[in-house]
């Protein structure tokens, strides 16, 4: 079998049309290393045993600020 010739069969999946944005964030190098920390012990405390799989910074960022001020 050849590179790239595999077969993975038919996906049968709901169609995602989840549209991916980008959104820059400035940090000093001091403030980028407490921003990684906190995300870090954040994520795997927001979303517990399944912060792998669940957890990124999108996510953690998104729920905190609904958390706090979601009923504004």
């Amino acid at each position: 079998m050849e590179l790239f010739e595999h077969d993975w069969g038919v996906d049968n999946s709901a169609m995602d049309n989840t549209e991916i944005t980008t959104t820059i964030l400035y940090f000093s190098k001091e403030e980028l290393q407490q921003f990684k920390k906190l995300c870090k012990a954040g994520i795997k405390l927001e979303f517990g045993t399944e912060y792998q799989q669940k957890g990124n910074l999108s996510d953690l960022l998104l729920k905190i600020l609904e958390q706090k001020y979601g009923n504004l």
